[in-house]
């Protein structure tokens, strides 16, 4: 690498000067990286228009086109208080009876009261440090003898399970039992554990099949408290005195057997009744039907009414009506936006000589004129806008108000009173939109008479019909503009795989174009260096025959 010496001799400013004389290199280097910098930026706004594309392509379109989509149901409910009912579009039209009988709980236990030696409890307090900790054992079972004394079974005592805690999960076994068969899990707590500790054991222990708990204590109650982590019967759970240490279980106040100052409560099942017959649910929610009911609070003589949704279909129409318009609104304002080819990526010397309003003004220029008249976003809009001017001749009756007859019309969108405004109602991209003539939403257009609404009431078919073969069009012509092809990738409207390899060649050019400035800037940094060095011996040899002269 070329040593770069500056004008010492010569006196002379040489970085200007070098940088004067490749200023014309250094501006095919700064115009590369500009257009490099603006070609991602406008993959990113592809990227970005074609994702909503797709979500309105997959999404809105793709369930437009099917007859359940216009099947919705809807179920008032006499007091919302109790309950709450989700609909699917399967229920049947129907006037029923139901009443809450009983809500589901989860299994609780309230630990007794618990106190420490030392007078101070917290949840870092070892368990030995309890004052029901023992360190004698408890007898679980007697010895069994023979006639003579001699031992035919050993007494079972803590020892035998020593530290560890029993618990079982699901509905008590039946009374007279002699053999507890619900699944378990065993928790193993040294008395040297802190209580901390020990609620940590109890909440990450699970059982083979997910049954868990929640445990918590509180220190200005004294009480360790625990619940299931599910609600209902099946998630109850208990603590087998016969198989755990009693010492442990005592020192934590979980000995509801024998401590009076400790509670257990069972969980328990949700309880319907619809129409006489009784549902029961682990948790308040049931499926019935078609019908998703959620109790809240026990009732009686609650009346259910199922009926057709028409605000639903209207509702639904409405959203596809406001994303198609978002959707064509966007790309007009896109495709029609100044082309921005006077506006280059801003250099950091440009920036300085700039304000900040100047610099984001300019960078919303840029911005903004990405996509301008971009031939792809043309095309889809194109035929997204000679879509949506299908019109269908299916029969469709209407009665001329002049003449008070009836005549054969086809099906378009004027037929529900859906239309653009008219050329002089506003911008031009204003008047690609649609609007419902009578939505109450629409500031322009609600004060005018509902046909949508009358004709979803009156004659739902049709609506159905039209609005399933206006999706069906542009959801079929969408996904022949969106397939793999040898330029874009499948769900692709611009040519992506043809932008990576311009940004490809842009990278090449941008490093051939820095290797001729580097090297140009080298050549003349070398000459000027060996001016430097010329200069310096002619000064060197000036000096000595100067010195020479003045001696004689």
């Amino acid at each position: 690498m070329t040593m770069r010496i500056t004008g010492l001799a010569s006196g002379l400013d040489t970085e200007s000067i070098i940088t004067e004389l490749t200023k014309v290199e250094s501006q095919k280097v700064d115009k590369i990286k500009s257009d490099q910098k603006k070609y991602d930026m406008k993959m990113d706004k592809w990227k970005e228009l074609n994702k909503k594309v797709v979500d309105f392509y997959n999404k809105t379109l793709s369930n437009l086109r099917y007859d359940s989509s216009f099947i919705k149901k809807t179920t008032s409910v006499s007091n919302d208080s109790a309950v709450s009912v989700v609909t699917s579009g399967t229920a049947m039209n129907s006037n029923q009876k139901l009443s809450v009988d009983k809500l589901a709980s989860s299994a609780y236990l309230t630990g007794g009261k618990i106190t420490s030696n030392s007078g101070s409890l917290g949840s870092t307090t070892p368990l030995s440090s309890i004052s029901s900790y023992s360190s004698t054992a408890t007898v679980h079972k007697e010895a069994v003898k023979d006639e003579d004394g001699n031992e035919i079974t050993p007494a079972v005592t803590d020892d035998d399970y020593k530290n560890k805690i029993r618990i079982r999960f699901g509905k008590e076994p039946p009374e007279g039992a002699t053999e507890d068969t619900r699944e378990f899990i065993d928790i193993t707590i040294d008395p040297e554990q802190s209580i901390a500790e020990a609620l940590a054991a109890f909440k990450e222990a699970k059982s083979s099949s997910g049954h868990g708990l929640n445990a918590n204590f509180d220190a200005g109650q004294g009480r360790i408290y625990m619940t299931s982590n599910k609600s209902g019967e099946d998630e109850n759970f208990s603590i087998d005195f016969k198989d755990s240490d009693m010492r442990v279980v005592k020192a934590l106040g979980l000995d509801y057997d024998t401590n009076e100052d400790a509670t257990h409560k069972v969980g328990e099942d949700s309880q319907i009744t619809l129409n006489g017959a009784v549902y029961k649910s682990n948790d308040n929610t049931f499926d019935i039907n078609g019908l998703t009911i959620t109790a809240k609070q026990v009732a009686s003589d609650i009346s259910l009414t199922t009926t057709d949704d028409t605000s639903g279909i209207y509702d639904m129409v409405k959203n596809f009506l406001k994303e198609y318009n978002d959707l064509i609104g966007e790309m007009h304002t896109l495709y029609n936006a100044d082309d921005g080819k006077d506006f280059d990526i801003l250099t950091k010397e440009q920036k300085d000589e700039m304000t900040e309003e100047e610099i984001e003004d300019w960078n919303k220029k840029i911005e903004d004129s990405l996509l301008s008249k971009d031939p792809t976003i043309f095309r889809v809009m194109s035929e997204m806008k000679k879509i949506m001017m299908n019109s269908y001749d299916w029969g469709e009756i209407d009665i001329n108000k002049e003449t008070g007859k009836e005549v054969q019309v086809r099906t378009s969108f004027w037929s529900f009173h859906i239309a653009t405004p008219g050329y002089f109602a506003g911008e031009e991209v204003d008047r690609m939109k649609w609007h419902i003539y009578g939505d109450e939403d629409d500031d322009q257009y609600s004060g005018k008479e509902d046909k949508l609404k009358a004709k979803i009431e009156k004659d739902p078919q049709l609506v159905s019909r039209f609005f399933k073969a206006i999706s069906s069009e542009m959801y079929s012509k969408l996904g022949d503009l969106m397939k793999s092809t040898d330029f874009s990738s499948a769900y692709t409207l611009y040519e992506d795989k043809q932008m990576k390899k311009q940004v490809d060649k842009y990278k090449t050019q941008l490093k051939d174009a820095q290797d001729k400035l580097g090297k140009m800037e080298d050549k003349y940094y070398d000459k000027f260096a060996q001016m430097e060095k010329a200069m310096t011996k002619l000064n060197e040899q000036t000096n000595s025959l100067a010195g020479m002269l003045g001696t004689g």
